[in-house]
């Protein structure tokens, strides 16, 4: 049986290795990362580096204390 040559670059990965992927760059903050986030509809808000993460509890209490500091701050300006 005749044997089928490997094609050109088959034998290019065998003898120099397989390239290095691109890296990928956040399209929100344009850094390189591992992880990008998305939305219920799939769109990219960013990646570990431009965007935090915080406790649940703790960015309620302090949206509750914003909405108390700005409710007292309008009553004493009337």
């Amino acid at each position: 049986m005749e044997q089928i040559p490997d094609a050109p670059w088959i034998r290019e990965a065998e003898r120099d290795g397989y390239p290095a992927d691109d890296p990928v760059e956040c399209p929100e903050c344009g850094e390189e990362c591992d992880t990008v986030y998305l939305d219920p509809s799939g769109y990219c808000i960013g990646c570990e580096r431009c965007l935090k993460a915080k406790d649940a509890w703790e960015w309620m209490e302090e949206k509750l204390q914003a909405e108390r500091d700005e409710f007292l701050e309008h009553n004493r300006a009337d």
